[in-house]
Order: C-alpha cells, then structure tokens, then sequence
C-alpha cells in the first residue's frame, strides 16, 4: 500500500555494453511486482542489493500477522537471493536473507550541512541551552513515542528529572501522540515539522527511543552536529555506538542517567576522523568494500554440503512459548514411557513374534527423541540439501516461469500490483499489434502514464532497429544479395 513500483521491464532500457554492475536498492522491493524481462543477473555482471527496510517488522503490526509476517519473510528472501550476487544490510536490525553472500555495513551518509554546522559549533563558546532537548522524526506510534513519553515519566517520578522535549515532525498518528502525551505530566511540545540543520544552534541533546529503524538517519546527523545521542541500545544503532556522543540504553535506569549525564556536560569535540565517518564521501568507500565479493565468500557459496535457511519464530511470546514447551515435553515423557512398555513386550519370552523381527522394532525403539524444544519454537532452522547457488539459481528460475507465465499479471493484480500488472498487458498488446483502448487506458491511469508507456514502446522498437541495423553492417554480403535471401 502507498508503495512506488517500476513500470515495464527496466532492463530493457539499458543497453548491454552498459550492463557491467547494478546497484539495486530494495531489491525485494523492486522484484515484488516487476514486469517479465530480462533477469538482473543475467543482464549485469555483478548485482549488488542494498536492503533498507525491515517489511518483516511491518508485517507483525498488519492484520493476520501470523500468515502475513512468514509470507513476507519467505517473499524477501526469495527476491534478494534470485537476484542479488552480493547484499549489503545497513545494519544488523534486519533478518537473514542470505548468510553466505550478505555483510551488514552502514552506506549512508550526512549532507555537508550537518558537518560544517558541526564544526561551527566547535569554533567558539556554546550558546545551546543546557537543558535542551529534542526528538525528531515522524509522528508514529512506531517511532517509539509513547516509549519516550514513559521514559521522560519515570525519569521525573524516580529522579526528579524534569525536563521539556521539544517534538518536531508530522505523521498520520500526530493526534494521537498529542492525546498521549496530554496524559501524564511530562513536558512534550509539539512544533511541527523542521529541516533538521536549523536545529544545530539550538538544541544540545537528541533522544531517539525507536527500535523500529533499520538506520536511524537522525541519529548521525545529529551526532555530525556535535550533540548528545540518548537512544536505545538496538543493533540499528551498533554503527554509532563508537563515536563519544553517543549514550546508548539498555532499561530506564540506563536511560535516566544517559540524559543526567548528557544534561550535565558538554558534548566532546567531534575529531576530523569521527565527522569524516559520517560524510557520504567515507560511506562510498565503505560501500565500494562491501561490494566486493572473496574468495571465501564464494567458496561458501558453491559449497554442497547444503545450507540452513533460519524461519521466523512460531512463538514470539516467551510466556506462551513456555507454555508450549512444557506441553511437548509432558508428550515426549509420555512417548518414552510408552516406548519402554513396547520394549518390556518384546523382552516376554511370551511374545510371539519372530527374533528378527523383534530386533528391527528395538533398534526403531532405540533412537532417541532428543529434540530442542526452545530453539524449535523460537529459531526454527529449515534444512536444504542444496548448495547456496543452486538454490539461488532455481529461485530464479521459479521467479521467471511464475513472472512470465500467462498468471502473472493475475498475481501482480491479486496480489496489489495492479497497475504494475495490467500496464505490461498493455504494453504486450501493443507490442503484438493488439488494439488497445487507449482513452480507457489514460482514464485510468493519466495521459502522463500513457505517455510513458508510448515512450516505452519508442524507445524498444528504436533499439530494435539499431540492432537489426547494426547485424546488416556486418554482413559482408551486397544489397543484391541480400534482398535476394
């Protein structure tokens, strides 16, 4: 929902003495509902996916979450492994997709601003109020807003710690983060929306309490403007963690004496080699090392001995969990009793059945059932007798007849798609010489769109002719000859 997808197939707009490496970034993202066409790492040499968002996350927060969450997470991984040599996490916040080709490395950067207002900062006496605070971000309940407004509660009734946030940001649950924070005697203005740079003379500490990030942006341009970071201890935030700046908690006690210490000091100067980490300029050369693929990465890929593919929890309550463990080994016990009065049966010189065949049930009766219960619900593991490359290379063939098929546009419009899914009809009829009704066509999605879709059709057919033009150059053969073959 709300979500921008390709139109037509992007690979054929690009041409093949061009196709060396491809960056694609939210390659689950861009394969979900992409038109057929050529795959990504057929047409490049080498593809690189660098992965945002966590939709696993998302989908635990929608309705039918427990089919939703799984489905999202098989969905994800199977984009990303089919079309992905290598992939690139910006953080250890999101899950598994494919262990032997995936490094988790922060590729983002801070516009010059934040860095020349952080070096501004540090040219002279601070003028920042001492006792200034600030949250920014949108205005969701995701964003871990109510946790804030609990945080900022307990710290005034545990340590008398009574300070005002100023709050700057919109978002569809604004109202609601209002009325929640009207209820407690913390002191939380709300102001708006606001470029963040205007903030770095005005402000000393930044609290962030959201776990929901993959790589909260915030924080860096934040700390680039010499302020303190009070946020919370969360792998979205390992990458931070080393600049002197950053407080990060674990509980509220934590997070009380993050912002006593913070309100009570100065923030330390940020060296050359700290601001430098933050530009964008350090984040190419993180990202161009990323990139790379070992030789030990590719031996792992190739290798046969099979791969294990980790599946979401089938519990994440740990009290249910408990619960659910119990039950299993309550049944366990109660199988290796029954087990043992099989046994006993067997052992009766009273028994009639043949030796041999007495033997072959004690060896039945003799395997154990030692199975982890606790790691069976909470970190599933799915065994496959495959190498990583074979796996990655029927994914994609499984994407291709499923992407192509005469279903396809079915499943794209089924599934949310549905522009995605009836402009490649369209762009099929017209290729194949079908009339199309093209005024229904831009009543339902602009004369803009049809534009482009005309532009499409153009621009293939240019490319076509070039082609067809350029392979009757290289025959060596006369005009005569030709026409008459």
């Amino acid at each position: 929902e709300n979500s921008v997808y390709s139109m037509g197939d992007i690979t054929a707009l690009i041409p093949n003495d061009e196709a060396d490496i491809c960056i694609l970034e939210e390659p689950e993202h861009l394969n979900w509902y992409r038109a057929p066409g050529e795959s990504w790492t057929s047409k490049f040499d080498h593809v690189v996916g660098v992965v945002h968002t966590n939709y696993f996350a998302y989908a635990l927060d929608q309705p039918a979450s427990i089919v939703r969450a799984p489905a999202m997470r098989f969905l994800c991984s199977w984009m990303v492994r089919a079309h992905c040599h290598k992939v690139v996490k910006l953080s250890g916040a999101l899950l598994e997709f494919a262990e032997e080709k995936e490094v988790v490395e922060n590729v983002h950067g801070v516009r010059k601003t934040f860095l020349d207002v952080g070096r501004k900062v540090q040219e002279g006496p601070s003028s920042i109020p001492a006792d200034s605070v600030y949250f920014i971000g949108k205005m969701l309940y995701s964003k871990g807003i109510g946790t804030l407004v609990d945080l900022l509660s307990y710290a005034s009734s545990t340590a008398n710690l009574d300070v005002t946030v100023d709050m700057y940001g919109s978002g569809p649950d604004l109202e609601g983060c209002k009325s929640l924070a009207s209820k407690t005697d913390t002191r939380v203005n709300f102001k708006g929306p606001v470029d963040h740079s205007e903030l770095g003379f005005t402000h000393k500490v930044f609290v962030n309490p959201s776990t929901s990030e993959v790589l909260c942006t915030t924080i860096a341009e934040a700390l680039a403007m010499g302020k303190f970071v009070v946020c919370a201890s969360h792998p979205s935030n390992d990458f931070f963690t080393r600049f002197p700046n950053c407080l990060p908690y674990s509980n509220k006690e934590e997070f009380v004496g993050n912002l006593y210490y913070a309100l009570t000091h100065d923030p330390e100067p940020m060296s050359e080699e700290h601001l430098r980490e933050l530009s964008w300029e350090a984040a190419t050369e993180r990202f161009v090392k990323a990139c790379e693929v070992t030789q030990e990465e590719r031996d792992r890929w190739i290798v046969e001995d099979g791969i294990r593919v980790k599946m979401p929890s089938l519990v994440r309550d740990e009290t249910v969990r408990k619960e659910f463990k119990e039950v299993l080994e309550r049944s366990r016990e109660r199988y290796r009793n029954f087990k043992n009065r099989i046994r006993d049966e067997l052992d009766s010189p009273l028994n009639p059945l043949p030796r041999s065949v007495k033997e072959k049930l004690k060896q039945e009766l003799d395997r154990k059932l030692d199975l982890d219960f606790e790691r069976i619900l909470s970190e599933p593991e799915l065994r496959l007798q495959l190498s990583p490359a074979e796996l990655d290379k029927s994914l994609l063939e499984l994407y291709n007849q499923v992407s192509v098929s005469p279903g396809g546009d079915i499943l794209r419009v089924i599934g949310g798609g549905t522009d995605v899914g009836r402009q490649n009809q369209y762009i099929q009829q017209k290729s194949q010489g079908v009339e199309v009704d093209r005024p229904r066509f831009e009543q339902r999605f602009g004369q803009r769109a049809a534009r482009g879709v005309q532009r499409v059709l153009e621009d293939n057919l240019a490319r076509q002719n070039k082609a067809f033009a350029e392979n009757l150059s290289n025959l060596n053969v006369g005009d005569n000859e030709v026409g008459g073959r």
